[in-house]
């Protein structure tokens, strides 16, 4: 659940997301800083799917629109929001009027509240069952409310993106990452390599990516880097056994030796990880098609990868957390339990020395008591004189004992009472 409260933006994407008749995904990339400010709240999740993410409400989302809402005034003539009897009255319009109804230029108040009111029908499922409600003019002209039959459109998926590769790439052209790196294939196909090394630089920069180069003694050709995640990618060439004529000295010799000789086929490969495995992680030319035309699929898979990194991340950072705050609660706790034991050695302590002392001056008094002879009792009284001033100092009662002072506290003292977390760090010992 937020905690703040969210801008006007924030609840716009909120109740598309929630109610909108087009999901929201990663080609909305104007949108994308709202999804994750969102989903860092709660509100919203995202879940990945044939190469891109779609954002989806929580249910945390949907009580948190539904009161924003109710707390909002939509109309200009009172400051009641939308009420399930006005959302039903708007499905009954609807249908009167053949599933459509035109406000012309409405203000911006009045807008609102018709956005509201679509909002409340769908929120109570007002709704017809096999209809849904669109609307257009949403922010500005006429606004159109229509209730339409089948359920809602779904955007269609958008063609793949390309990369675009030069034919030809003047040498002072190069990309300096592209330049500068390693490709290790024969001379022929060096040109080619580089070439795509070179789309591959700008089309990741121009998705706010960062490309380097490798560290030395890396087999890898170019690093692309996503938030807090880096894939180095290497390039291959295969080869191929071919029969060997130097090898005959005369002519009609049968040739049986065989060579290895470069087969021009690039393949660009991302490192094996145990995080990604299963995942596809090698593009090539084959019969059907060239490198080229898969490194869309390429920079698809490194997206997917990042955000999988980034759940996984925010995933272990909240596990994190969670065992620091638990580890937190522990220490509090120990240090109140070991203040109270302090408390109660002191407070019994006291007990047993007042408890002492009573004993002590009663047993002067019984001693006091007894008729002894003169000698006797002269030995007697100085006894009970020094007995009573023992008694008179360890007494704790005409000294008005307060709150003793707490005693200086160090991790190991902790330890008995932390249950099996470690006293120095959020870890179990």
């Amino acid at each position: 659940m937020a905690r703040t409260k969210l801008n006007e933006r924030q609840l716009d994407v909120l109740r598309r997301i929630c109610h909108g008749e087009t999901p929201i995904t990663s080609n909305d990339s104007d949108l994308a800083a709202t999804v994750y400010a969102l989903r860092n709240r709660g509100l919203v999740t995202t879940t990945w799917a044939d190469g891109r993410w779609s954002a989806g409400p929580t249910e945390a989302g949907h009580r948190h629109l539904a009161q924003t809402d109710a707390r909002l005034a939509p109309r200009p003539s009172t400051s009641a929001a939308p009420t399930a009897p006005e959302a039903a009255e708007l499905i009954t319009r609807l249908q009167q009027s053949g599933g459509t109804l035109h406000i012309t230029n409405p203000t911006p108040d009045e807008r609102a509240h018709w956005r509201r009111a679509l909002h409340a029908a769908r929120a109570n499922h007002l709704v017809p069952e096999g209809h849904h409600l669109q609307h257009t003019g949403r922010d500005k002209g006429d606004l159109t409310i229509a209730l339409r039959p089948g359920p809602p459109p779904r955007r269609s998926t958008p063609p793949n993106e390309t990369v675009p590769v030069p034919d030809d790439l003047p040498p002072e052209t190069v990309h300096p990452a592209a330049a500068a790196a390693h490709i290790p294939t024969c001379p022929d196909c060096q040109p080619r390599a580089r070439r795509i090394l070179h789309a591959l630089c700008h089309t990741a920069e121009a998705k706010n990516y960062t490309v380097s180069n490798p560290e030395p003694g890396s087999a890898a050709s170019l690093v692309i880097t996503i938030g807090d995640s880096s894939f180095p990618l290497s390039f291959h060439e295969g080869s191929s056994e071919v029969f060997d004529p130097s090898g005959a000295k005369y002519a009609w010799q049968r040739v049986t030796a065989r060579t290895t000789r470069p087969s021009h086929e690039l393949e660009l490969s991302l490192e094996h990880t145990y995080a990604h495995r299963g995942r596809r992680s090698h593009w090539g030319d084959r019969q059907r098609w060239r490198l080229e035309d898969k490194l869309p699929t390429l920079f698809r898979e490194i997206a997917h990868r990042a955000h999988t990194d980034d759940e996984r991340q925010q995933v272990q950072q909240r596990k994190e957390e969670e065992t620091r705050q638990r580890w937190l609660t522990a220490m509090r706790q120990a240090r109140t339990a070991l203040l109270e034991d302090h408390r109660l050695k002191a407070l019994r302590t006291q007990v047993q020395a007042w408890q002492e002392a009573v004993a002590i001056r009663a047993y002067c008094d019984a001693l006091e008591d007894q008729h002894v002879t003169p000698e006797v009792a002269e030995a007697t009284t100085a006894w009970t004189a020094w007995a009573r001033a023992y008694a008179d100092r360890i007494d704790p009662i005409p000294q008005n004992p307060g709150l003793p002072e707490p005693p200086v506290i160090t991790p190991e003292d902790l330890r008995p009472y932390l249950r099996g977390w470690s006293p120095y760090e959020p870890k179990w010992k």
